[in-house]
């Protein structure tokens, strides 16, 4: 019996439970509205940390709704928490520099509740809608040996990288103890392998996590996956990549395992939520040694520092409440120059150029000397989570509104995409889909739509399809024409 014969059979939920639902996501909805009407008319930090429960309150509705769409969200979950976390210390009154702001209460966290929900409402309906249909002959028995073949020299690439990498940080220090920024030593220290782990760190996880959690993964293999990714998120600590990134890969990583016990995915997380908290605690209080100078300055001067530091991933949302809050307006200087750069032969560059995603920010508010730092940078660094604010100063609260359910579809495609491929366990499908879903998370984050619009991407996309159209028919092939779900019996809930 495959899942859906299962859900049919034993997981439907009751009529009282689907009245109850029903009525859980109306009073939702309701005090969603009303959060941000009082946010806005009667502004206090109290309205951030509402804004955050409800969003907690969303992603449990997700979970419980749709288990699998939570599971391939939960990269994006995760960044729009962390950015909500950034706007309730924002709210709360932390400096911004990189943009010359202080923070004050207001409805940016209330409004950003509202607009991250219609987000996942869009993704799950989306996921819903064509979740049995890529499942369609995603195994077969030679592709099955292939992924068998294919498993230790999995391990093997992931070891040697980060042997490697470990090599070079010993030659030339490593950034958490050197007290080197992680783009400065990415820039001038950063190449050749190392450059290559920290930028495929996602694709490695979600890789290994296929291995780990492989259907027919020996009792060894699995072991030493879990040791290999366990030593690669050392080594990624001590380049200095924060905590929510390592989160992230870890995320990647598990989506197998969650995929193959969804219906157990509350109690995963209730189990595992004495080891995340001693993990997190852990993690700020490293943190906070870094910015309190290694030691040598008070904690004092170590919170502010941390504080502003948080407050770099909401302050675009932050700023763009404050001063463009129109329900309708459209830029043409913006619509222009985002042309421009979807026919241009380097696309980011372009968008560096002419100052659109999160460097139409950065030329608006950062003060002078840190501008020109940016722009002696040439745009490899540059300030996060820009699209929505962009979205908010080119065409108002309409245009974000348009944007979450443009992205809401944007976001769901790849999704399904890598459904396909954890559920083939194929380590070139998987690592496609991720580096596609990859994209779509630069445009929902950053404001650049040529991660997914330019014609070179729109190239790759389709050699994806084209890919991904042979297996099929090569899977359909070795099944004798049969369609099969790509899932196994196990998922059969009693």
């Amino acid at each position: 019996m495959d899942t859906s014969a299962s859900t049919t059979l034993g997981l439907a939920p009751s009529a009282r439970t689907s009245v109850r639902r029903t009525l859980e996501i109306c009073a939702f909805a309701c005090l969603l509205v009303v959060n941000w009407i009082l946010a806005a008319e009667i502004p206090s930090q109290i309205f951030s940390y509402t804004s955050l429960l409800l969003l907690v309150w969303m992603a449990l509705l997700l979970i419980r709704l749709h288990p699998r769409a939570a599971i391939l969200a939960l990269p994006l979950l995760i960044t729009r928490g962390a950015t909500l976390i950034s706007l309730v210390f924002i709210e709360a009154g932390s400096a911004m520099p990189e943009i010359g702001r202080s923070g004050a209460a207001g409805d940016a966290s209330a409004s950003f509740t509202a607009f991250t929900t219609l987000l996942f409402l869009v993704f799950a309906l989306v996921f819903a809608a064509g979740e049995r249909a890529v499942l369609s002959s995603a195994r077969s028995p030679l592709l099955d040996r292939i992924v068998a073949m294919s498993r230790w020299p999995i391990i093997g690439l992931c070891v040697a990288l980060g042997l490697m990498a470990v090599a070079q940080g010993l030659h030339t220090g490593f950034p958490v103890f050197e007290h080197i920024d992680r783009f400065y030593y990415r820039r001038f220290y950063g190449h050749g392998i190392v450059l290559t782990l920290l930028d495929n760190k996602f694709l490695l996880g979600a890789a290994l996590g296929s291995v780990a959690f492989g259907l027919t993964s020996p009792r060894l293999t699995r072991a030493a996956a879990i040791c290999t990714l366990v030593g690669l998120l050392g080594t990624f600590f001590l380049f200095g990549d924060k905590f929510f990134t390592l989160l992230t890969m870890a995320t990647y990583f598990l989506m197998p395992y969650l995929l193959r016990n969804e219906q157990a995915l509350l109690k995963t997380f209730a189990k595992g939520w004495l080891v995340a908290t001693l993990a997190l605690g852990g993690v700020f209080g490293a943190t906070l040694y870094i910015y309190s100078d290694y030691g040598d300055a008070p904690l004092s001067v170590g919170m502010t520092k941390l504080g502003d530091r948080i407050a770099g991933q909401g302050e675009l949302w932050f700023v763009a409440t404050q001063d463009d809050r129109r329900l309708l307006a459209y830029d043409p200087n913006m619509v222009r120059n985002y042309a421009t750069s979807l026919n241009a032969e380097d696309p980011a560059a372009s968008d560096f150029e002419t100052g659109v995603e999160t460097f139409f920010f950065i030329n608006r508010y950062t003060p002078q000397p840190l501008r020109q730092s940016f722009h002696r940078n040439q745009g490899w660094v540059q300030l996060t989570m820009g699209s929505e604010a962009l979205a908010l100063a080119g065409f108002g609260y309409a245009g974000v509104a348009l944007l979450m359910v443009v992205s809401g579809l944007v976001a769901a495609v790849p999704a399904l995409y890598l459904r396909r491929a954890f559920a083939s366990e194929f380590p070139l499908s998987i690592v496609m889909a991720l580096w596609m879903s990859l994209q779509a998370y630069e445009l929902l984050q950053q404001g650049a739509v040529w991660a997914i619009f330019a014609r070179g991407q729109l190239r790759r996309f389709l050699v994806f399809v084209v890919f991904e159209v042979v297996l099929f028919g090569f899977n359909r092939a070795q099944q004798g024409g049969r369609a099969t779900s790509g899932e196994p019996a196990r998922i059969v809930v009693a």
